[in-house]
């Protein structure tokens, strides 16, 4: 009888040092509304003809994910990037159009389809998809983590693509009790451009370090940061060779949030 008290209490007391897990997928509910606002910095420097360019921009928008309906554990997601300010080596510059599309996320929290909205002949290239997706949030574990697990996923748009997670620190953001799941990316990437009349293809690497603040209670992203250099090589169009470096500074914070 005393070595069964024993052994159960020693149960207990393994049970109350285990270290906690953290469930990291999105939940949804039909009707809610998040809003964001996102700044970016890029810097890109064209090296081409024996010259060098630089340009410089930083751009403010409003970034809206409204949660149309949920069918079957299907999520259909309306998300809308309307700019606000623009400028360019230091002067104010038009605004790019306001972008929308619609995205459907599975029950496991994975971005199964993105279709672009509004009309006219605009297009999402497999880098754009991967840079909506820490809006849902961050890559997903298998199964739950605990501080300081690591695992790695395939980028979501690209067969050769990785990406590494690490579930870094726990910390209080915006009044939310947040997992801190810090990013690294390799993808390749590769882009089509017109220019003067001409076709011009950009192909090269993409590498990306990033930080989550995932709400893990909540089940969403309250911020996400993200620091890239992208290393492109010019193509078509006539061009004598030369290449694109683009480096990129973004952020996306959580300034409201309207319950379904």
């Amino acid at each position: 009888m005393r070595r069964a008290v024993i052994l159960l209490c020693l149960g207990f007391v393994a049970a109350s040092c285990a270290a906690p897990e953290f469930r990291l997928d999105p939940r949804f509910s039909a009707g809610e509304v998040r809003d964001y606002r996102l700044v970016a910095d890029a810097v890109v420097r064209i090296n081409a003809a024996r010259s060098t360019q630089v340009e410089r921009s930083h751009l403010v928008a409003t970034t809206r994910l409204a949660v149309r309906s949920i069918d079957d554990g299907v999520a259909t997601i309306i998300l809308t990037i309307t700019p606000r300010s623009l400028t360019r080596d230091g002067k104010g510059a038009d605004l790019p159009a306001e972008q929308q599309v619609r995205m459907k996320v599975s029950a496991e929290g994975r971005v199964t389809e993105v279709t672009p909205l509004g009309g006219g002949e605009q297009t999402l290239e497999a880098s754009d998809i991967e840079d909506l997706v820490p809006l849902i949030g961050p890559p997903l574990p298998r199964g739950r983590v605990h501080l300081a697990d690591r695992w790695s996923r395939r980028a979501s748009t690209s067969e050769s693509g990785t990406q590494d997670a690490r579930l870094a620190s726990l910390r209080r953001v915006a009044d939310y009790d947040c997992a801190i799941v810090a990013t690294s990316t390799r993808r390749p990437v590769s882009r089509e451009r017109n220019l003067g009349g001409s076709t011009l293809r950009l192909e090269g690497v993409e590498f990306a370090s990033g930080e989550i603040a995932f709400a893990f209670r909540q089940g969403f992203p309250v911020r996400v940061l993200s620091d890239s250099e992208a290393r492109l090589a010019v193509s078509g169009g006539g061009s004598e060779g030369g290449g694109v470096v683009i480096t990129t500074k973004t952020s996306l914070t959580l300034t409201r949030r309207t319950a379904g």
